[in-house]
Protein backbone atom coordinates (compact mmCIF):
# COMPACT_ATOMS: atom_id res chain seq x y z
CA UNK A 1 0.00 0.00 0.00
CA UNK A 2 1.00 3.77 -0.67
CA UNK A 3 1.26 6.08 2.14
CA UNK A 4 1.20 9.49 0.87
CA UNK A 5 0.78 12.56 3.74
CA UNK A 6 -1.46 14.63 1.17
CA UNK A 7 -4.48 14.59 -0.82
CA UNK A 8 -6.88 16.61 -3.77
CA UNK A 9 -10.39 16.09 -3.78
CA UNK A 10 -13.36 17.83 -4.87
CA UNK A 11 -16.61 17.70 -2.68
CA UNK A 12 -20.44 17.21 -4.29
CA UNK A 13 -20.67 20.95 -4.59
CA UNK A 14 -17.50 21.36 -6.75
CA UNK A 15 -15.46 23.14 -3.56
CA UNK A 16 -11.43 21.99 -4.26
CA UNK A 17 -10.13 20.00 -0.84
CA UNK A 18 -6.29 19.92 -0.19
CA UNK A 19 -4.99 18.34 3.06
CA UNK A 20 -1.56 17.90 3.79
CA UNK A 21 -0.18 16.37 7.19
CA UNK A 22 3.54 15.97 8.71
CA UNK A 23 6.18 15.17 7.53
CA UNK A 24 5.32 17.40 5.33
CA UNK A 25 3.75 20.06 7.39
CA UNK A 26 6.16 21.31 9.79
CA UNK A 27 3.64 22.60 12.06
CA UNK A 28 0.75 20.62 11.31
CA UNK A 29 -2.18 19.41 9.48
CA UNK A 30 -3.65 21.65 6.80
CA UNK A 31 -6.74 21.70 5.28
CA UNK A 32 -7.93 24.30 2.26
CA UNK A 33 -11.06 24.55 0.66
CA UNK A 34 -11.56 26.80 -2.09
CA UNK A 35 -15.08 26.91 -3.26
CA UNK A 36 -15.95 28.55 -6.35
CA UNK A 37 -18.92 30.58 -7.54
CA UNK A 38 -22.07 29.14 -9.00
CA UNK A 39 -22.45 32.51 -11.10
CA UNK A 40 -20.81 33.30 -14.61
CA UNK A 41 -19.81 36.86 -14.52
CA UNK A 42 -20.49 38.27 -18.10
CA UNK A 43 -18.36 40.80 -19.36
CA UNK A 44 -20.51 43.85 -18.57
CA UNK A 45 -20.04 42.76 -14.62
CA UNK A 46 -16.31 42.29 -15.26
CA UNK A 47 -16.30 45.91 -16.61
CA UNK A 48 -18.36 47.10 -13.99
CA UNK A 49 -16.12 46.00 -11.42
CA UNK A 50 -12.74 47.39 -13.30
CA UNK A 51 -11.72 43.76 -13.80
CA UNK A 52 -11.71 44.39 -17.70
CA UNK A 53 -11.81 47.23 -19.84
CA UNK A 54 -14.84 47.78 -22.35
CA UNK A 55 -12.13 47.58 -25.23
CA UNK A 56 -10.09 44.89 -23.74
CA UNK A 57 -13.95 42.86 -23.38
CA UNK A 58 -14.31 43.83 -26.93
CA UNK A 59 -11.10 42.54 -28.30
CA UNK A 60 -11.62 39.36 -26.31
CA UNK A 61 -14.90 39.12 -27.28
CA UNK A 62 -13.75 39.12 -31.30
CA UNK A 63 -11.09 36.78 -30.53
CA UNK A 64 -13.27 33.83 -28.85
CA UNK A 65 -15.76 34.36 -31.60
CA UNK A 66 -13.04 34.17 -34.77
CA UNK A 67 -11.76 30.43 -32.91
CA UNK A 68 -8.17 32.13 -32.26
CA UNK A 69 -5.94 30.26 -29.76
CA UNK A 70 -5.93 32.26 -26.65
CA UNK A 71 -3.74 31.95 -23.37
CA UNK A 72 -4.67 32.83 -19.89
CA UNK A 73 -2.15 33.08 -16.94
CA UNK A 74 -1.47 34.57 -13.96
CA UNK A 75 -1.65 33.40 -9.89
CA UNK A 76 -3.65 31.82 -7.69
CA UNK A 77 -7.09 33.72 -7.63
CA UNK A 78 -6.18 36.47 -10.26
CA UNK A 79 -9.86 35.82 -12.32
CA UNK A 80 -8.23 33.37 -14.94
CA UNK A 81 -11.06 31.10 -14.10
CA UNK A 82 -13.77 33.94 -14.09
CA UNK A 83 -12.20 35.17 -17.78
CA UNK A 84 -12.22 32.12 -18.93
CA UNK A 85 -15.70 31.06 -18.16
CA UNK A 86 -16.77 34.58 -19.74
CA UNK A 87 -14.81 33.75 -22.75
CA UNK A 88 -16.67 30.13 -22.82
CA UNK A 89 -20.06 31.68 -22.85
CA UNK A 90 -19.60 33.21 -26.75
CA UNK A 91 -19.04 29.60 -27.77
CA UNK A 92 -22.12 28.90 -29.95
CA UNK A 93 -24.39 26.10 -28.42
CA UNK A 94 -23.87 24.31 -32.12
CA UNK A 95 -20.24 23.57 -31.52
CA UNK A 96 -18.67 20.65 -29.79
CA UNK A 97 -16.81 21.41 -26.74
CA UNK A 98 -14.13 19.04 -24.87
CA UNK A 99 -13.31 20.80 -21.69
CA UNK A 100 -10.60 18.80 -19.68
CA UNK A 101 -8.46 20.00 -16.29
CA UNK A 102 -7.34 18.48 -13.14
CA UNK A 103 -9.93 19.46 -11.18
CA UNK A 104 -12.87 20.67 -13.42
CA UNK A 105 -14.06 24.41 -11.87
CA UNK A 106 -15.35 25.84 -15.19
CA UNK A 107 -19.23 26.38 -15.51
CA UNK A 108 -19.59 25.79 -19.63
CA UNK A 109 -23.21 25.89 -20.29
CA UNK A 110 -22.77 24.45 -24.50
CA UNK A 111 -25.30 21.74 -25.01
CA UNK A 112 -22.83 19.79 -26.78
CA UNK A 113 -19.91 19.27 -24.25
CA UNK A 114 -17.32 16.81 -23.08
CA UNK A 115 -16.13 17.31 -19.64
CA UNK A 116 -12.36 15.44 -18.85
CA UNK A 117 -11.18 15.04 -15.54
CA UNK A 118 -7.47 13.73 -14.49
CA UNK A 119 -6.63 11.60 -11.27
CA UNK A 120 -4.18 10.67 -8.92
CA UNK A 121 -3.55 7.15 -8.26
CA UNK A 122 -5.21 5.08 -5.31
CA UNK A 123 -3.76 4.67 -2.11
CA UNK A 124 -2.75 1.47 -3.81
CA UNK A 125 -0.93 3.10 -6.52
CA UNK A 126 -2.94 2.39 -9.06
CA UNK A 127 -5.46 3.90 -11.88
CA UNK A 128 -3.64 7.14 -12.67
CA UNK A 129 -5.09 9.14 -15.35
CA UNK A 130 -2.75 11.90 -15.80
CA UNK A 131 -3.75 14.86 -17.58
CA UNK A 132 -1.45 14.24 -20.44
CA UNK A 133 -3.58 11.11 -21.18
CA UNK A 134 -6.60 13.85 -21.60
CA UNK A 135 -4.53 15.68 -24.03
CA UNK A 136 -3.90 12.90 -26.28
CA UNK A 137 -7.14 11.38 -26.03
CA UNK A 138 -8.92 15.00 -26.83
CA UNK A 139 -7.28 14.88 -30.17
CA UNK A 140 -9.24 11.46 -31.07
CA UNK A 141 -12.73 13.36 -30.80
CA UNK A 142 -13.96 15.57 -33.44
CA UNK A 143 -14.66 18.99 -31.90
CA UNK A 144 -14.91 22.30 -32.05
CA UNK A 145 -13.27 24.13 -29.53
CA UNK A 146 -10.85 22.47 -26.78
CA UNK A 147 -11.41 24.42 -23.32
CA UNK A 148 -8.54 23.85 -20.75
CA UNK A 149 -8.63 25.20 -17.45
CA UNK A 150 -5.24 24.21 -15.93
CA UNK A 151 -1.61 23.32 -17.64
CA UNK A 152 1.15 23.63 -15.50
CA UNK A 153 3.34 20.40 -16.43
CA UNK A 154 4.68 17.82 -19.07
CA UNK A 155 1.01 18.02 -20.88
CA UNK A 156 1.78 21.76 -21.59
CA UNK A 157 3.99 20.83 -24.70
CA UNK A 158 1.61 18.34 -25.79
CA UNK A 159 -1.42 20.97 -25.90
CA UNK A 160 1.12 23.56 -27.88
CA UNK A 161 1.80 20.77 -30.10
CA UNK A 162 -1.82 20.16 -30.28
CA UNK A 163 -2.16 23.39 -31.07
CA UNK A 164 0.25 23.59 -33.66
CA UNK A 165 -0.83 20.95 -35.83
CA UNK A 166 -4.46 20.31 -35.73
CA UNK A 167 -5.83 21.47 -38.51
CA UNK A 168 -10.07 21.90 -38.74
CA UNK A 169 -12.33 22.66 -41.80
CA UNK A 170 -14.32 25.66 -41.21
Amino acid sequence: MKKTPMVDARLRDGSRVHAIIPPLALDGPVLTIRKFSKDILGPETLIKYGALTEENGQISTGLCTAKLNIIISGGTGTGKTTLLNTLASFIPNNERVIQWKILLKLRLAQQHLIRLESRPSNLQGEGANPIRELVRNTLAYATDRIVVGECRGAEALDMLQAMNTVTTAR
